[in-house]
């Protein structure tokens, strides 16, 4: 791929973009759009990129390479024809910050590219490589079973949920046990909000789990539009509204806490830089709704809620100055309107997506709104020549386009897009170093579900 030189020295992984994805918007395949994607095998063994903070059986998902296809996003795919003239892509392996965990590279053939005439001189093959069955998308989702979980709660926590949680969030805990000592979860009820996600960790409700695949912890109270950023953690009991952490990075803390609901899909509203702001913001709200016989057991709670928080030193504030920071180092709003930030060495690092949030959402819609698959994918070419796009700016550096552009393609809701949403934003957070969010966007794209009840004890027998 060409532009490898253009790298910032500074940046991760500039072998990935081979080993991930090559995307192509001129193939002569008879498939518009098309692209060359390759198949992902994920190899694991639970451990993050930081071991100072990790327990010794987590280890960062990689990747190894299967095989390349010619895939159209609707679904028709293509096994790519191979032969020994064609260029290899070296067989690599990386190894984990501890030498006793090497993943090794593929066993099978080495993958292969094969140049612009090359693919002219094998469209004569197209015919029977169609018959070859290629697994859809859903097929394409690779899994791991969680190990045994670690006797510390936090590391159990993060084993499960591939993210570690802050202080304040084990000290909201605390607080709710003195409120509720018998089921601190339900300490919120009067408000009507429960804490859920990790904190089912704490109540013992996950070893109920029949299956200790890492697809279903990720997914356990993940709401539809949660992008791989948000972790849930309170759940409201109508409106699917929730509270939950937002990171930019996986191997960081979080940023803010922010709340999202049906009442504006997709949005996100920072609340406070901790969990006790969150809960408070939410609590004043609710307040000023309600009728005065009902606001007394709201204050008492606030009143509670407020006092731990100043014992432990905790900020209510809705906007913090590490927030305001944070803000300033938005490079891209987004559709969810949290924004991203990205790594910047000097200019490189982002570039914006060439046209406006009003006119992506009619681009969007119109892809939705296709009567037929033909007219479907004559809507697609512009959105294709954006994805075109994201590959220029994954070859010199600027991540945080893709990661834009799949961040709204995501936030925009409809499952149409949930294959370029995949490809995009999983190359997209592999040349950030943020691969536990590919796990996560790679589960909850298979079991995306609406609804106020997000428990995945719902749905997994």
């Amino acid at each position: 791929m060409t532009g490898m030189n253009s790298f910032p020295p500074t940046a991760r992984n500039w072998e990935s973009v081979n080993r991930i994805l090559i995307f192509s918007s001129h193939l002569s395949t008879g498939l518009t759009p098309s692209a060359t994607w390759k198949d992902l095998d994920r190899t694991r063994n639970l451990r993050t990129t930081n071991p100072k903070r990790c327990p010794p059986s987590y280890q960062a998902p990689l990747f190894t390479v299967n095989y390349y296809t010619i895939m159209d996003m609707w679904g028709s795919h293509k096994k790519q024809k191979t032969d020994s003239s064609l260029e290899e892509i070296p067989n690599t392996s990386r190894k984990s910050n501890t030498d006793e965990f090497v993943v090794p590279a593929s066993e099978e053939s080495p993958p292969t590219v094969s140049n612009s005439s090359d693919q002219r001189t094998s469209q004569g093959n197209d015919k029977e490589d169609s018959e070859l069955p290629i697994p859809q998308f859903e097929d394409n989702v690779k899994d791991f079973n969680v190990a045994e979980s670690p006797e510390d709660v936090r590391f159990s926590i993060e084993q499960k949920f591939l993210l570690e949680m802050p202080d304040d969030f084990f000290d909201f805990w605390d607080c709710c046990s003195q409120i509720n000592k018998e089921k601190p979860e339900e300490a919120l009820m009067k408000a009507g909000l429960t804490l859920v996600g990790p904190y089912d960790v704490l109540t013992g409700k996950l070893k109920g789990l029949k299956t200790r695949k890492i697809s279903s912890y990720v997914c356990h109270w993940r709401y539809y539009y949660d992008p791989p950023e948000f972790m849930t953690v309170v759940a409201g009991d109508e409106n699917e509204y929730h509270i939950g952490y937002y990171r930019d990075d996986p191997f960081a803390l979080p940023s803010f806490v922010a709340s999202m609901s049906s009442i504006k899909p997709g949005n996100i509203k920072p609340l406070g830089e901790n969990i006790f702001a969150g809960v408070c913001s939410y609590l004043t709200l609710k307040m000023k709704e309600e009728n005065p016989f009902k606001k007394v057991p709201l204050q008492r709670l606030y009143r509670e809620i407020e006092l731990f928080a100043k014992k432990k030193k905790y900020s209510l504030e809705a906007v913090t100055q590490d927030m305001k920071k944070r803000n300033k180092q938005v490079v891209a709003k987004t559709f969810h309107g949290a924004g991203i930030v990205v790594p910047m060495h000097g200019d490189v690092g982002y570039r914006e997506v060439p046209e406006t949030p009003a006119n992506l959402r009619r681009m969007f819609q119109k892809v939705v709104d296709a009567k037929s698959d033909n007219e479907r994918r004559k809507h697609f070419d512009d959105i294709q020549e954006l994805i075109t796009n994201v590959q220029f700016a994954y070859d010199e550096g600027d991540f945080g386009m893709g990661l834009e552009l799949g961040l709204d393609l995501f936030s925009f809701g409809s499952e149409l897009f949930h294959k370029p949403i995949y490809h995009v934003l999983g190359v997209g957070y592999d040349l950030l170093g943020r691969e536990p969010y590919i796990d996560i966007l790679q589960a909850h794209l298979k079991n995306r579900r609406r609804g106020n009840n997000m428990s995945i004890l719902e749905v997994v027998e």
